[in-house]
C-alpha cells in the first residue's frame, strides 16, 4: 500500500545523486513522499538502495549523441509508462533531456526540470551555442516547472523562452553543512607549513584544469613556499578526461613534489581545511557546489567569470574573479592572495558570512521540499526561495 506521493528523480550517474541530491530526498522521503531514482549504476547504485531510494539502472552517456542515449531514452519510456509517478523531477542536461523527452511520449505530467547549470556557456562558438538553445527551448515546451540553483540561468531562461512563464519557475541556490564544512584554523596555527592552493572537481577540460596547471607551473617559479592540491578524479562516463596528462605535465615539469591528487575521496572537508586559497578556474557552471563548500571552510575564492561562480562570489569581499581561459590573469590573482595574507584572511571569513547568511543546506532542502509539494497543488514554496541576489 502506498504511503504517499512517489517522485522519480532522473539524473546521469549514481555519484551525482549520492553527492549532491541525496540531503534533499532524504528530506523529502522524512515529508512521506517515496523516491524513485533513475541514473546509469556505478559504485553508489547499491549504496543509494540501501539508503531507501528505488533504483533503475538507466544508461545514461553524457555525450549528447541521441544515438548512444537512444537505450537511456527507451528504458525510461517504459519505466514511466509501467509506473504512474506523482511527478518526474530530472537532473544534469543529458539525463534531463532523456527523461522530459521520455515524459512526452509517455503522456506524463508534473515534469519538473532541476537546472544545475545550462550547457551552453558564452565561451562557445555563437553556432554551437545557438543550436543548444534550440534545444532546451523545445524541451521547455514539455517542461511544467524549473528549478534553478542560479538566478542568472532563471533569468537567462526566461530572457531566451526557455522557459515560458516566470511563475513557473524558481531559484533555489545550492546548500552546503555548515557543519562538516567549517572555518579552518586561524594564520597563527598555520603558521609553520607551506602555501597550499587548491580546486576540488572532476579532472575535465570544463573544469579549467589547464589553466590550474599553467597557474601552478608559473607561481612554483616565483614561490618556493607553494605546493597544489587537486581534490577529485574522472568519471567513465567523462567527456575530456585530464587526469593521465595532467600528471604526465606535473611530473615534466619536475613539479612532483608541489603536487598532491587525492583522487576521489568523500573527505573533501578535510582537504578544504589544508588548503589557504581555493580555485576553481571553470568555463560552465551552475552555482558551484566547491566554491560554496570553500567560503563556508573560510577560503578566499578564485574563479572564473562566469554564470554562477560570480553569483557565489563578490568580488574584493570574498575573493577574486578572473576572465576564463586566461591562465596569466589567474596567476596574479592568486599571487595577490598569497601575497597578501591578511587580505585572504577577511575574505575567507566574508565567504563564511555569506555561506550562513544564504547557502545553509537546510534551508536549500526546506525550500526543494516545498516546491516540489507546490507541483502538486500541496501548499507554495516560501517567497524568498523565489530569487536570488548576488550580492
Amino acid at each position: 500500500m502506498r504511503r504517499g506521493p512517489r517522485i522519480l528523480v532522473i539524473a546521469n550517474v549514481d555519484i551525482m545523486v549520492w553527492n549532491f541530491l541525496a540531503p534533499a530526498l532524504d528530506a523529502l522521503r522524512r515529508s512521506g513522499w517515496e523516491v524513485d531514482v533513475a541514473c546509469r549504476r556505478g559504485p553508489y547504485f547499491e549504496r543509494l538502495a540501501a539508503r531507501g531510494y528505488r533504483m533503475w539502472d538507466v544508461p545514461v552517456h553524457r555525450g549528447w549523441n541521441p544515438l548512444r542515449n537512444l537505450r537511456a531514452l527507451v528504458r525510461l519510456y517504459r519505466l514511466l509508462r509501467a509506473v504512474r509517478f506523482d511527478v518526474i523531477n530530472t537532473h544534469s542536461p543529458v539525463a534531463s533531456a532523456a527523461g522530459r523527452l521520455a515524459a512526452w511520449l509517455a503522456r506524463r505530467r508534473n515534469v519538473v526540470c532541476s537546472v544545475h547549470g545550462f550547457y551552453f556557456h558564452d565561451e562557445m562558438r555563437p553556432l554551437v551555442r545557438r543550436l543548444l538553445v534550440g534545444v532546451e527551448w523545445l524541451l521547455g515546451r514539455v517542461t511544467d516547472r524549473f528549478l534553478f540553483v542560479s538566478e542568472e540561468d532563471r533569468q537567462t531562461a526566461l530572457a531566451t523562452g526557455i522557459a515560458r512563464a516566470a511563475a513557473a519557475t524558481l531559484t533555489i541556490p545550492n546548500g552546503v553543512d555548515l557543519e562538516i564544512f567549517r572555518p579552518r584554523p586561524s594564520p597563527d596555527e598555520r603558521r609553520e607549513r607551506a602555501r597550499v592552493v587548491g580546486i576540488v572537481g572532476r579532472l575535465v577540460r570544463e573544469k579549467g584544469y589547464e589553466e590550474f596547471f599553467e597557474m601552478a607551473r608559473r607561481l612554483a617559479q616565483r614561490r618556493a613556499d607553494v605546493c597544489f592540491l587537486v581534490v577529485g578524479d574522472c568519471l567513465p562516463t567523462d567527456r575530456n578526461p585530464l587526469k593521465e596528462a595532467l600528471r604526465r605535465r606535473v611530473e615534466q615539469e619536475g613539479l612532483d613534489e608541489r603536487f598532491l591528487f587525492t583522487g576521489h575521496t568523500d573527505e573533501v572537508a578535510r582537504y578544504l581545511r589544508r588548503m589557504d586559497i581555493f580555485v576553481l578556474p571553470s568555463y560552465r557552471e551552475g552555482l558551484p557546489v566547491s566554491v560554496l563548500e570553500a567560503m563556508a571552510t573560510g577560503l578566499p575564492v578564485v574563479a572564473s567569470n562566469i554564470r554562477g561562480c560570480r553569483e557565489a562570489v563578490v568580488p574584493g569581499e570574498t575573493g577574486l574573479l578572473v576572465p576564463p581561459r586566461d591562465a596569466a590573469a589567474l596567476t596574479e590573482a592568486v599571487l595577490f592572495l598569497l601575497d597578501h595574507p591578511d587580505t585572504a584572511w577577511r575574505m575567507g571569513q566574508a565567504g563564511r558570512r555569506r555561506a550562513v547568511e544564504l547557502y545553509d543546506r537546510r534551508m536549500a532542502q526546506q525550500r526543494y521540499c516545498a516546491a516540489i509539494e507546490a507541483t502538486l497543488g500541496r501548499g507554495a514554496p516560501a517567497p524568498e526561495a523565489v530569487s536570488h541576489a548576488s550580492s
